[in-house]
């Protein structure tokens, strides 16, 4: 029982910690990871919420890994109260977390802490191995599904969620939202730091993965 809370304690502080590095990473202005691109685009164009929209982001990958899957799936349905729990939370930070004047050293500063900080929590709630996040689960049911490479997906999924982005806001005629240096800087260091973290620290988590 102890260590089911504990468990279940390091994935609510992980998902909290991913909620707050999005939010710190668009605070940054810098451009957003590849795998927030599409929803934070799509907030700032039809004036919803980030969390709104990462909702509706994710409930449409939920509907594409059931529709890959051919079948109803328990891990992939508990990904609906994730997808509705994590937009609530980056609501919540998106407004408590007030809009920053910073220089540029200032904004590369933040970007390197919100990088940091969404690292620690994809690595909190990943390890805990409780529910994917939608991204993640669709990820992984196209590799299971065609026989491809996790890593290969993971990596050809975050360059069409860009693409999709560019192409969503050329379309509608409006400024490529959320793309820029931040966004290079979050695909070559947060699989990275990540890394460091599964060497250092994988002993934590020993107990979760038998």
């Amino acid at each position: 029982m102890r260590k089911t809370m504990e468990r279940f304690g390091l994935f609510f502080i992980g998902i909290n910690l991913l909620a707050v590095g999005i939010i710190l990473n668009t605070r940054s202005d810098l451009g957003v990871a590849a795998f927030t691109s599409f929803f934070y685009a799509l907030s700032k164009i039809t004036g919803i919420s980030l969390g709104t929209a990462s909702i509706l982001v994710y409930f449409v990958l939920i509907v594409l890994q059931l529709f890959l899957l051919r079948k109803g799936s328990i891990p992939v349905l508990l990904q609906i109260p994730f997808s509705l729990a994590f937009g609530v939370l980056t609501d919540f930070y998106d407004f408590v977390i007030p809009e920053m004047d910073l220089s540029v050293g200032g904004r590369i500063l933040l970007l390197s802490l919100a990088i940091w900080v969404t690292s620690v929590g994809v690595y909190l709630y990943t390890n805990c191995r409780l529910v994917m996040t939608p991204v993640e689960g669709t990820v992984q049911t196209i590799a299971d599904r065609f026989g491809f490479r996790f890593s290969l997906v993971k990596n050809c999924f975050d360059f069409s969620m860009l693409l999709l982005t560019v192409l969503f806001c050329l379309l509608l005629k409006q400024p490529v939202f959320g793309i820029g240096a931040g966004t290079v800087f979050s695909a070559l260091f947060l699989g990275r730091i990540i890394g460091i973290y599964e060497k250092r620290f994988s002993f934590l988590f020993d107990a979760y993965a038998k």
